[in-house]
């Protein structure tokens, strides 16, 4: 009876993410095959679109989220691996404080955020501007309206997605393990590569593909701190779908941004053991 019992309850969750998930891909990959600027459901299939994005130059926006991407995971995992060590280490009531102050801008609007980070960034009467002339008398430039901005910006939104799961990871690394690697000599660094990572690698996949993927898509970050110095294919697929009412086109990068999502997050799932991470 219980053989019988498992495919009737995942039986709810496949219809919701065939509806939810499936069916909308492959609506978007359908349309994407139409031609430009039309909403033929008879036209013959065509690759058009995905010449134009090639040719036209919106590689760009794809190159551009690529790359702030990769750059905001390796950046947050960097800075989230020695907080997450001390958090691990210290427990108590410390460890929970820091991480409320982590976690309680979560739950704040995007957009709040990046405009405090705007602010904080200005370089006539920003936060930091005024803090370093106040203190040492500097004169610094503005960082707004440059991809560093945007880096900055993404960094600053995504970093708990990367802390919280490596904490997660490396509460599961036994101290005993640890301590016996130092006994037979190893250095910090050996320990580190040697025990902590291999161990904490759940933790550490699950942190690096939610900041990956969730900056990959992220488009207001661009728009309140980039300004115009790069456009994200997240502004260029609503460019095409609401200004420029050429869906197809739109479906095409749209597309091609899943395909490289699934590229990059399929192989680390292959990786993944949720059951260590767990405990199980």
């Amino acid at each position: 009876m219980s053989d019988r019992a498992g495919p009737w309850a995942m039986l709810p969750t496949a219809i919701v993410l065939v509806a939810g998930f499936v069916v909308p891909v492959l609506f978007i990959v359908w349309t994407s095959l139409m031609p430009a600027r039309t909403f033929a459901l008879d036209a013959a299939p065509s690759l058009a679109n995905y010449v134009t994005i090639v040719t036209d130059g919106y590689w760009r926006p794809l190159a551009w989220s690529a790359g702030l991407a990769l750059a905001a995971t390796v950046i947050c995992l960097l800075a989230a691996w020695p907080i997450a060590k001390a958090l691990v280490a210290q427990g108590g009531r410390l460890a929970t404080i820091v991480s409320v102050l982590v976690a309680v801008p979560v739950f704040i609007a995007e957009a709040v955020r990046l405009f405090g980070a705007f602010l904080f960034l200005m370089p006539k009467g920003g936060i930091l501007a005024g803090t370093l002339n106040a203190l040492f008398g500097l004169q610094v430039g503005s960082f707004l309206n440059t991809p560093v901005a945007t880096l900055v910006g993404l960094v600053y939104i995504y970093f708990p997605f990367a802390l919280f799961p490596m904490v997660l990871g490396l509460s599961q690394v036994p101290r005993d393990q640890i301590e016996a690697a130092r006994d037979l000599g190893a250095s910090g660094w050996q320990v580190v590569r040697n025990v902590e990572i291999p161990l904490a690698l759940p933790g550490i996949l699950i942190g690096a593909l939610l900041v990956f993927v969730l900056a990959l898509g992220a488009t207001q970050e661009s728009t309140i701190l980039g300004g115009q110095a790069v456009t994200v294919v997240g502004q260029s697929i609503e460019q095409r779908f609401n200004y420029a009412q050429d869906w197809p086109l739109g479906s095409a990068l749209a597309t091609v941004l899943c395909a490289i999502t699934a590229v990059v997050v399929l192989p680390l799932l292959r990786r993944l053991e949720i059951d260590r991470l767990f405990g199980r």
